[in-house]
């Protein structure tokens, strides 16, 4: 027998794990589980119907998590309790307290479990606050956090960091990354050895409770042989080696939940690296009194998915969007596709049993946007669904001349100035609308109040951002210094970020070409998702420059445009393009602004600074009277019920 040793060149850079005892028995074991993995692996149907024919493993957990079914689901008979209180982070809303009681109490049964989370709602912060619970108050020890992205990863650890010590927590880094690419906040969760990042020494890594790494770097863990598979065989073969006279098996797994958190922007293949640190060997038995690893993903469907050079959708969807699309996501009662708009958490009650636990959370409260802002993405995108909780600002910005009609800082201001494309086969760029670009953030600065950082201008086209960032920072304006410090960049760069006030540069005024941008994924017109991410970037203030013909050719673009006409918030007339009796339904968020513009008209006259005491409360009349008009019923069913119990969702 050989004693299990410690592999690597250098210090321990690939360090591996092995136990030499039992090994025929060992490599076979290790091949049923790697061939499960890779034969649920697959993102069609027949792949799914190839696994469900062939014999099954003890242990289908992989199977669960990549093409879970509706009977995978556990069966909610009795009214769920109010969640628990103890929160690590006091400022968690409802549904986030719901979502990770949820995860904690894992009442829904083996499979996935979905945060959809908008923009502005708090994803990561459930992420983190469900991490605390399963580690505080549930059997689990040992909990994997990944995201696509580093600076995601390194975001997840330096929220983390705030509960969690240096022994608790480590933050994973491969040797290839720079020292100076991390935050220097969470060096001291990292290891180093001779200034380079490691994995740590065996003993030590096993000690984390927390592991925190981005999806390429969760292979690490794979090669150095610290998966809950690689674990399980190792203590088992061990303990036969000493104890030949009966069969062993660990209590539990060493990982007991992955957690991923910007889940929509991962391929299938990102996801599969971290999925087989936590796997479960197949020897491992599937039954009620037997836990099993939890997987969570938080994300968001609707914008950007992963950045792939295919477009083809097998390989640039991710496992989120497909997931999402399952029926026991899709067709729940309480999927987002079915809700009605709110302000309060729905009511349950004892008539809708029994049904599915629901093994998703939606997060309707955005804590970014003004509601003028957020109303269009909020009806479009999410189901009208969407709920403002950022305060109403009451700063200069709001009252700037830029904004038209109703006053709401939203503007359309229509470019027909021509595209041009760069030489030797460059991008698409507008000069004209460049420049429109320029005098809309000089007027921003000079005028309204707002500083240079606070501004973004964004563009779908990396030859316009070229185009902008010289025209913006050019020294023939601005006391001959230029705008420096406006950020400008491509629209992809600024997906997760937020600014005060964000200038859309759509950019493309040619419409024979618009076709071609859609094949090759370009543009934001006739690309929804891009949309929603240029729209969804901004705090205070929203301007979008483009031109209303070839906006119109996309049906979401000519649906804004009709927000912005009915509303006026234009620059100029857009009557003249047959807007005005198209697209009239109006979502629940704009229903509120009208009616609080109404209330706000009521007030005028009143004593000096009556209007701006009101604001709040105006806005929240309004929104309630809104809401009415889609009320659903659950509360008047509630109260009609009698004796009949109800509880919230």
């Amino acid at each position: 027998m050989a004693v299990p040793t410690y592999h690597g060149t250098g210090p321990h850079s690939t360090q591996a794990y092995s136990a030499a005892s039992s090994t025929q028995q060992t490599s076979s074991n290790q091949s049923s589980h790697n061939a499960s993995l890779n034969g649920a692996s697959g993102t069609n149907g027949a792949v799914e119907e190839s696994v469900g024919d062939t014999k099954p493993p003890c242990n289908d957990w992989i199977r669960r998590m990549l093409f879970p079914r509706e009977s995978d689901g556990q069966v909610q008979t009795e009214l769920r309790k109010l969640p628990f209180q103890g929160m690590f982070d006091r400022l968690i809303n409802y549904e986030q307290l719901q979502s990770v009681n949820s995860v904690s109490k894992q009442n829904y049964g083996v499979m996935p479990f979905i945060i959809s989370g908008p923009p502005g709602t708090g994803k990561t912060k459930t992420i983190v606050e469900t991490t605390m619970q399963l580690v505080h108050t549930t059997d689990i020890a040992h909990v994997l956090v990944v995201a696509p992205s580093e600076p995601a990863a390194d975001t997840l650890a330096l929220r983390l960091k705030k509960y969690l010590t240096p022994q608790q927590l480590l933050r994973l880094n491969g040797p290839w990354r720079a020292d100076n690419e991390v935050p220097a906040e969470i060096l001291s969760h990292c290891h180093m050895e001779r200034g380079m990042f490691y994995i740590p020494p065996f003993a030590q890594l096993m000690k984390y409770n927390v592991v925190v790494t981005s999806t390429r770097d969760a292979s690490i863990l794979a090669d150095a042989r610290v998966t809950n598979n690689d674990l399980y065989h190792i203590e088992t073969n061990m303990h036969s080696a000493f104890h030949s006279e009966g069969h062993h098996r660990p209590e539990t797994l060493h990982w007991g939940a992955l957690l991923m958190d910007e889940a929509a922007q991962a391929t299938e293949l990102d996801t599969l690296a971290a999925l087989s640190i936590v796997c479960p060997p197949s020897a491992w038995p599937m039954g009620d009194n037997v836990a099993q690893p939890c997987f969570i993903m938080a994300g968001d469907q609707h914008q950007l998915g992963p950045r792939t050079a295919s477009l083809h959708p097998e390989y640039s969807r991710s496992l989120f969007a497909r997931l999402a699309e399952r029926t026991a996501y899709s067709d729940h009662p309480l999927s987002r596709s079915r809700a009605r708009p709110t302000n309060r958490p729905l009511v349950m009650t004892a008539r809708m049993l029994p049904m599915l636990y629901p093994p998703f959370a939606n997060l309707t409260r955005n804590y970014r946007s003004h509601p003028a802002i957020l109303t269009f993405p909020s009806c479009e995108f999410y189901n009208d669904t969407l709920i403002p909780e950022a305060p109403v600002p009451t700063t200069p910005l709001q009252h700037s001349p830029l904004w038209k009609g109703r006053g709401w800082p939203v503007l359309f201001v229509p470019n027909s100035g021509p595209d041009d494309i760069e030489r030797d086969g460059g991008g698409w760029y507008n000069m004209s609308e460049a420049k429109v670009a320029r005098d809309v953030a000089l007027h921003l600065v000079m005028n309204s109040g707002v500083a240079e950082r606070d501004i973004v201008i964004m563009s779908p086209f990396a030859a316009q951002v070229k185009r902008l960032r010289a025209v913006v920072r050019t020294t023939r304006y601005w006391n001959r210094s230029g705008m420096w410090d406006v950020n400008i960049g491509p629209l992809e760069a600024f997906q997760g970020l937020e600014s005060r006030v964000v200038i859309l540069c759509v950019t493309r005024t040619k419409e024979k070409f618009v076709d071609l941008d859609v094949q090759r994924g370009l543009g934001v017109v006739g690309q929804r998702r891009q949309m929603n991410v240029a729209l969804t970037r901004a705090k205070e203030g929203l301007i979008v420059i483009g031109d209303p013909k070839v906006m119109k050719m996309d049906p979401h673009w000519r649906r804004w445009l009709a927000f912005c006409q009915r509303n006026g918030l234009v620059q100029e007339s857009l009557w003249s393009l047959g807007l005005q009796r198209e697209y009239q339904d109006v979502g629940v968020l704009e229903r509120a602004l009208l009616a609080k513009d109404e209330l706000r008209n009521n007030h005028s006259g009143r004593v000096l600074g009556a209007a701006a005491m009101l604001e709040d409360e105006m806005w929240t009349a309004g929104l309630e009277a809104a809401l009415d008009e889609y009320d659903d019923g659950y509360h008047e069913e509630a109260e009609s019920d009698g004796d009949d119990e109800a509880t919230l969702v």
